[in-house]
């Protein structure tokens, strides 16, 4: 089923979210029908890493650039306004939503709605025969050779044009999986579906199984809580991780990535985000 989206991309200092940072945001916002409807395109001020050469290279960024640009404790709360309510598109989108989650953590935003998210990357593996996946590969294919790659808003709109191919391919596939999911919807009629955090599960999520599930907030020190989780349900599924509801000790709900859940589970999570401050 169609519905409004997000294309996204950043460009980085490097790989590692705890280490390196975003220095550039593009975003291209599209309705039910493809057509665009808005554009974010915002270079942002590094503050704990360098501009190497090599990144210079690769995106055409300077460290020059960057001096007199917003930091993202400045630009972030306006980009997640922009992308409220949208699914959001991406081509390696683990990579993306990493240094996503990391500045929502370093700029202590809270109450973010839990993202849903389509890997353009995944979903080509699935669909597409291609010699190699990596974006710029696929602007012969999309007839988009006269865009400049690894520019966050050039890197956008070839994911766009590519999500959009994608979900033609799909098409088919999406309608019987409709039919299934309204089956599983009777369950509904019977009760609540139950939030048990079976073995099973765990498994599905990459979540540990032999011990209990933790979840961590900042209050409003900015110190960190440790809350035990007590249950879990799976809103929506994606081509990279779920959206889920979990319950707590304290019987409070709460919306969350499966891969943010995840990582809260390693036993130096607090650490690395005291350490990365």
């Amino acid at each position: 089923m169609s519905e409004k989206y997000v294309v996204f991309d950043f460009e980085t200092t490097g790989f590692s979210a705890q280490k390196n940072e975003i220095i550039q945001i593009g975003a291209v916002k599209y309705d039910e029908n493809n057509q665009e409807q808005a554009r974010f395109n915002q270079l942002v001020k590094n503050q704990r890493s360098y501009v190497s050469t090599e990144i210079t290279q690769l995106t055409g960024i300077k460290p020059a650039d960057l001096l007199n640009q917003p930091t993202i404790e400045e630009i972030l709360p306006e980009f997640l306004d922009f992308i409220k309510g949208h699914l959001l598109v991406a081509h390696n989108a683990p990579f993306d939503i990493s240094f996503l989650y990391q500045a929502i953590i370093d700029c202590a935003i809270t109450d973010v709605e839990a993202f849903r998210v389509y890997d353009t990357l995944a979903e080509s593996k699935k669909l597409l025969t291609m010699s190699s996946y990596a974006l710029e590969n696929f602007k012969d294919l999309l007839e988009m050779n006269d865009l400049r790659s690894h520019d966050a808003l050039n890197d956008c709109l070839i994911t766009a044009k590519l999500y959009q191919y994608l979900q033609k391919i799909e098409e088919v596939e999406l309608s019987v999986e409709s039919e299934v999911t309204d089956e599983l919807g009777q369950l509904d009629l019977f009760g609540d579906i139950s939030d048990e955090i079976t073995d099973s599960l765990r498994r599905k999520l990459n979540l540990p199984i032999t011990k209990a599930l933790v979840y961590y907030q900042q209050n409003l020190e900015r110190k960190w809580e440790r809350f035990e989780v007590l249950g879990i349900s799976i809103e929506r599924e994606y081509s990279v991780g779920s959206s889920l509801n979990i319950r707590l000790h304290n019987s409070e709900k709460v919306k969350i990535h499966s891969d943010f859940l995840k990582e809260m589970q390693k036993a130096n999570f607090v650490t690395i985000m005291e350490e990365e401050k």
